[in-house]
């Protein structure tokens, strides 16, 4: 089996901690290999600086930054709201690199205990605790002279900070359980929406870090404030969509376009891909629709200040009662409504 192009085997009776060090170690295989040959490539192709999307003053700066930081391989804290492209930047400052061809690397900090998420960067040796059956390498190890992007960086532990700290500073790092340090070329990119000055003065992150992370730093906007860049972005994910799935690329008429605009997107750029993604795989003619976006327009009416003709009836109705005493009568009268009617409205608006 191995010579037929297996990664490894294992014999039975099964031992769960056996099998978990294989899929571990494919997994960092399979992660070792992305910095490598055609999807490499591909990737580099997508990141190119010529590939990214925007033209709001803020974000133009910022791809020349890009740019500027490709040519380096100084630490890069990148900072903004969820969703508002920060992996995409760090990648990107990664491929216009002469690091392209070695692997790009992304843990989020916070989806791992602190425990591991230790082991998972620095690696450990076999016994060093529980379950470690094997001595295992760590993204750093793995990543050569390539990126390790941390993502959410403000949300990890003082101690953690510690020994990430170590790593900036000496460029060396201890897996867990050796007696010797390892040494890494690996670039550093964080990212966080976190404000740091804040969590600094409360003590909560180290200050000599900060700085450390911070040589740089791309601070990102909300999609909020960069509206013109929507029916920019809007196009580029309907294109990339529609490839994807393998679809004709469907138009987008100047009503779906409205409607873009006028939504709010807390959730940001990735928000936005995720709608117009859904709503290419739903059509189902060669023009998006506006009703495929699922966009809730109350909330937007309501985060632009405005009020649905709903919602200003039953003000309207609150406030004829008001001035007529609770007379329905007069309050019907007053609204130019009949008694039926007014009924009908009372109840429809749970005064009744």
């Amino acid at each position: 089996a191995m010579r037929e192009g297996a990664f490894d085997f294992l014999v039975n009776p099964l031992e769960l901690g056996e099998l978990r060090e294989v899929l571990r170690r494919v997994l960092e295989d399979r992660q070792t290999r992305e910095g490598h040959g055609p999807a490499a490539r591909a990737k580099a192709e997508a990141y190119h600086l010529d590939q990214l999307v925007g033209r709001e003053p803020r974000m133009i700066e910022i791809y020349k930054v890009v740019g500027q930081l490709a040519a380096s391989r100084v630490s890069v804290l990148i900072r903004g709201e969820t969703g508002t492209g920060k992996g995409m930047v760090a990648r990107a400052i990664h491929y216009n690199s002469a690091a392209a061809d070695q692997p790009f690397i992304a843990v989020n900090c916070t989806a791992l205990p602190e425990t591991l998420l230790e082991s998972e960067l620095f690696g450990h040796v076999k016994g060093a605790f529980t379950g470690a059956v094997a001595d295992r390498r760590g993204r750093f190890a793995l990543a050569g002279r390539g990126t390790i992007f941390l993502d959410e960086v403000g949300d990890t532990s003082p101690e953690f900070q510690s020994k990430l700290l170590r790593v900036l500073e000496d460029h060396e790092f201890h897996p867990v359980g050796a007696e010797r340090a390892e040494r890494t070329e690996a670039r550093v990119i964080a990212a966080t929406h976190r404000d740091l000055e804040q969590r600094v003065e409360r003590g909560e992150f180290r200050e000599d870090l900060y700085y450390r992370l911070r040589v740089v730093e791309i601070r990102l906007p909300p999609l909020r404030e960069r509206v013109q860049d929507i029916p920019l972005l809007a196009g580029h994910f309907v294109r990339k969509a529609a490839q994807e799935l393998g679809k004709p690329e469907p138009t987008v008429p100047d009503d779906v376009v409205h409607a873009l605009l006028q939504h709010q997107w807390p959730g940001n750029v990735r928000e936005l891909e995720n709608c117009i993604t859904r709503a290419v795989v739903l059509a189902t003619g060669n023009v998006l629709r506006p009703e495929l976006l699922e966009l809730d327009v109350r909330a937007d009416a309501a985060a632009q200040g405005f009020a649905t003709l709903e919602e200003m009836e039953a003000e309207h109705l609150r406030r004829a009662l008001a001035a007529t005493g609770g007379n329905k009568t007069r309050a019907a009268e007053l609204l130019g409504v009949s008694k039926p009617r007014l009924y009908r409205m009372l109840q429809k608006y749970g005064m009744a």
